[in-house]
């Protein structure tokens, strides 16, 4: 029997939620929700409530999970918010032409005429701010003098950017660079940091990443008594519990985090917070995953009341503040505490707008928020939130 389908809605070319996303391709696949929650492991009312806008999808793994049984990548269930013809988007997507000769040049082992090389630091701290339209412009140069460390720096930067573009594959390539080029220093701090680059490249739906990263890990587990690489080997760790808590082997993602916690407290804080192509690893940053880790785990209680003791502005990467108050949103709205849920999403935007702007569960977390206070007052904090996501169809209805 052919498969039943569902005719393409124009209603997602005008960029609904998660929720609208999940109901079309539900449809087009021919299944009921009965039948779609039991193949994601989710309640039907669950679901129901997602697709009707009352709840959002706290956890990355329910994303994934609803991504594998309706057959779509997790991007085609969430959209991309924003414009790509906006003047910010517009300024670093003109520049992914350049940049995708440069990897192919670098690839066939030729040079790219007259590409201005640019300043790696620049690069990076371009990259931390979130700020690509800066970092655009330097990347084909950059991509096509850098050898050793400094590509490994300079692939991170093109995968954020790229990533950023909506070109994801070729962010990928970039991280190969950098792998290759991090194997030729014979350095296992470089070797563990691009290897991390290359995971953060790979799409949350992947189902090898645990496998990967914890060999990443164990690869360069026999030199970190050296502190640079010791700080490389933690941050894979981190990484692997993440991924195994997306991936729902609880028992693994705790073992792992453990681990990482026990390497930056024999660190510290680091001193140089921009050390290897800025992982920032330490207390602070296991404090991060930590609660990423719980949330994806469903320990909301326990992670709420451990945020208390973390102080993401310690770290000078903006974006990795921004996920601290993301993921507490999405930890407050998932426990009915919109009016906190709306403060934690509005100090991520204060910190890194552009970043903030683009993230679909964000957008789709307040207008759930609203959703659930339509019949209410809208607070003035609300609503800023709502304008600084472009709902402002749903604060006029």
């Amino acid at each position: 029997m052919a498969r039943r389908t569902v005719p393409a809605d124009p209603a997602l070319d005008q960029d609904p939620g998660i929720g609208a996303r999940l109901r079309y391709w539900r449809k087009r696949r021919g299944r009921s929700q009965r039948v779609l929650a039991g193949l994601a492991g989710i309640s039907q009312p669950y679901l129901s409530q997602i697709e009707s806008g009352d709840r959002p999808i706290e956890r990355r793994s329910t994303l994934v999970a609803l991504a594998n049984a309706l057959e779509v990548s997790v991007p085609e269930l969430t959209g991309r918010v924003g414009d790509p013809t906006s003047p910010g988007k517009a300024s670093v997507t003109a520049h992914v032409p350049a940049v995708r000769e440069a990897l192919i040049m670098r690839e066939a082992g030729e040079q790219l005429p007259n590409s201005p090389v640019g300043d790696v630091d620049a690069a990076l701290a371009a990259r931390g701010r979130w700020d690509f339209a800066t970092a655009a412009p330097m990347l084909p140069g950059l991509l096509a003098s850098a050898t050793g460390a400094e590509m490994v720096q300079v692939a991170s930067v093109a995968a954020g950017v790229l990533s950023y573009a909506g070109y994801e594959d070729l962010a990928r390539e970039a991280t190969r660079l950098g792998v290759r080029a991090a194997q030729d220093t014979g350095d296992p701090a470089w070797q563990g940091t691009a290897d991390l680059n290359y995971l953060w490249a790979l799409p949350v739906e992947t189902r090898v990443t645990p496998m990967l990263a914890a060999r990443a890990a164990d690869a360069i587990q026999p030199y970190i008594g050296e502190p640079r690489t010791r700080r490389a080997y933690g941050m894979l760790h981190l990484q692997t519990a993440l991924s195994s808590a997306v991936a729902k082997m609880s028992d693994a993602a705790l073992a792992h985090l453990d681990e990482a916690d026990e390497a930056a407290r024999s660190l510290g804080e680091p001193e140089d917070w921009d050390d290897l192509a800025q992982s920032c690893f330490g207390p602070t940053n296991v404090g991060i995953f930590r609660l990423a880790v719980l949330l994806e785990l469903g320990d909301t209680g326990r992670a709420i009341e451990e945020s208390a003791a973390i102080a993401p502005n310690r770290i000078p990467l903006l974006f990795k503040q921004v996920f601290f108050h993301l993921d507490m949103m999405a930890l407050l709205a998932g426990a009915g505490r919109d009016n906190e849920a709306v403060t934690a999403f509005l100090n991520a935007e204060a910190v890194c707008p552009q970043f903030v702007r683009l993230r679909p569960t964000a957008r789709d977390t307040v207008a759930v928020i609203l959703n659930r206070t339509r019949r209410r007052s809208v607070t003035g904090p609300l609503r800023r939130a709502a304008e600084a996501v472009g709902l402002h169809d749903l604060l006029e209805a």
